[in-house]
């Protein structure tokens, strides 16, 4: 029985990650099929920024439950190995990118309403400045957790991760990784909030639409991070009781694949400038008026 049900969450995260990054790939098709009508902007850029994230980090899930769907079908296999270690690095690092992304989209909005004259702050140069900056910031912070030993192999589940054992560890990865770029999304909310009640009459509807974005954007990665409070119920049960639920581990990462292939589809729709391009992609049909006949 436990054999089965570890094998149905096997099948259901390798479908939620592939999922995931086919759903990304058709967002990224429709962005540059259509890149001659709209040009690529800023914000586009991000929102590409955000769905390569995605992309990265579903292809990483499938890999490593495809290690672990082959050890439940066949036991006594061993994949303790150089690599192992460093596909759970990469994977935390496509994690650590996702949410970074999102900061930045918050970030590059905030931007566009408090700091509007200053131009360059919206440029492609700058933006792609940020960009590096964020996926060698998620790649340093990672590595702290590689480099400080968190990672173990974990012989029952065929892959290498942070144990549910390793308070600190765990903490330490989930505060980078979630809670840091949820936080600084809220404060920025709150303080574009604050600043729309000063701001200019003639500037107030453009700002109100940029805070919409970036509320939509924290209210989406609180949601996904909502995803996460059964995991988190099995690590305090874990911790008050030092016994781990035999599924812990599969049910922490079926719904973090649950929540990418949530984030690639809801990242998309509430975007207003991929909003548009689908409005070109799948435009809606005419409608057929019928003519009146006047009567004799």
């Amino acid at each position: 029985m436990k054999r089965s049900v570890q094998f149905a969450l096997d099948i259901s995260i390798l479908f939620c990650s592939s999922a995931g990054f086919l759903i990304s790939i058709l967002v990224l098709v429709v962005i540059i099929r259509h890149r001659q009508q709209h040009p690529i902007t800023s914000a586009i850029l991000l929102l590409c920024n955000t769905h390569v994230s995605i992309m990265f980090t579903c292809i990483n899930f499938v890999i490593m439950y495809a290690y672990s769907l082959h050890g439940d079908l066949y036991k006594n296999v061993d994949f303790n190995d150089w690599w192992c270690y460093l596909h759970s690095y990469i994977v935390h690092v496509g994690l650590c990118s996702i949410y970074q992304s999102f900061l930045l989209q918050s970030f590059f909005r905030f931007f566009r309403v408090v700091f509007y004259q200053r131009r360059y702050l919206q440029s492609m140069k700058f933006i792609v400045c940020l960009i590096v900056c964020q996926w060698l910031v998620s790649c340093l912070f990672m590595m702290i957790i590689f480099l400080l030993g968190y990672i173990v192999y974990l012989p029952d589940y065929y892959h290498c991760q942070i144990p549910f054992s390793n308070f600190f560890g765990l903490f330490l990865t989930v505060t980078i990784i979630y809670f840091g770029p949820t936080i600084i999304s809220i404060m920025l909310y709150v303080y574009l909030i604050y600043y729309l009640k000063h701001a200019q009459i003639n500037r107030r509807n453009v700002n109100k639409r940029e805070l919409i974005v970036v509320r939509r954007i924290t209210i989406l990665i609180a949601s996904i991070l909502a995803l996460s409070v059964p995991t988190l119920v099995l690590w305090f049960y874990y911790l008050s009781t030092g016994d781990l639920y035999y599924l812990s581990y599969h049910l922490e990462w079926f719904l973090f694949s649950l929540s990418l292939s949530v984030l690639s589809v809801a990242s998309a729709i509430l975007s207003p400038h991929f909003s548009r391009l689908l409005k070109l992609h799948f435009p809606h049909r005419a409608q057929i008026h019928p003519i009146g006949i006047n009567a004799t």
